[in-house]
């Protein structure tokens, strides 16, 4: 049954960009960032430095295809002044491995590592921001680690919770637990965002704002009303919040 969970899970098959693709194609300056995760895989991703920085950013994409797909998503960001690090789950572009929980939160630790150092270096702030899958990669770093801020784009309660809404002919009890959401955002203790489409169909709105509701740090959540799951960072509203948030989000969440 795990097999089958799996292969709606992890969906590096679903890319619509060449393994070649860089980020020049989008006239953006990058660099490649190799890391190797605690048990020894290693992981491939994208740092697009921001002229004249102002923060850093973790981007944990979502679960299907790669980086070549998700860095189409960065313009605003490295416009606005924010370095961004963009990197692939283990099995997921040139990244090593097969895909699992317990790997993907290690790969997430390990490049969070990474970039830690290089704001410091820079003398940046270093938030995280996850999408759909990585929403739950990027809870679980920032319940290891105290990043400036955490952005949670879409995110679900329990991978078993969205299972059940899309695949409900599975038995529940055949499905382990899986990235569960909901009993490590408690953990929290920087300033978060929660940003959610009102028209999400593959995970409602209610489970972003029972994540929002268990969260105990300071935390604001937008939402937008228009937005689906896979379009919300097309529209201005979602581009306005999180680039407000990342200007300052002690700030941020204080007045909202």
């Amino acid at each position: 049954m795990l097999g089958l969970v799996n292969q709606f899970v992890y969906r590096p098959d679903a890319t619509f960009t060449p393994l070649d693709f860089t980020p020049e194609e989008l006239g953006l300056a990058f660099e490649e960032v190799v890391v190797e995760s605690a048990d020894g895989v290693r992981i491939f991703g994208w740092y697009l430095p921001a002229w004249n920085a102002n923060h850093a950013l973790l981007y944990c994409h979502g679960n299907a295809g790669n980086i070549g797909d998700w860095v189409q998503a960065a313009p605003p960001f490295v416009e606005s002044g924010i370095s961004l690090l963009i990197w692939d789950y283990r099995g997921y572009g040139h990244s090593q491995g097969q895909p699992s929980e317990e790997g993907l939160l290690l790969d997430g630790l390990a490049m969070w590592h990474w970039l830690k150092a290089r704001a410091k270096a820079d003398g940046l702030p270093a938030s995280i921001l996850g999408k759909s899958l990585g929403s739950a990669v990027a809870a679980h770093i920032a319940t290891q680690e105290k990043p400036t801020g955490l952005i949670l784009d879409s995110a679900f309660t329990s991978m078993r919770e969205v299972v059940s809404l899309h695949a409900s002919w599975v038995p529940m009890e055949m499905v382990p637990p899986l990235y569960e959401s909901l009993e490590w955002v408690p953990a929290i203790t920087c300033p978060t965002l929660v940003v959610h489409g009102e028209q999400d169909m593959l995970v409602p709105l209610a489970q972003g704002q029972r994540l929002f509701d268990a969260i105990t740090a300071p935390k604001t959540m937008r939402v937008i009303p228009v937005a689906g799951h896979n379009d919300i960072s097309t529209y201005a509203d979602y581009d306005e919040a999180v680039l407000n948030f990342l200007l300052d989000p002690d700030e941020y969440v204080a007045g909202r």
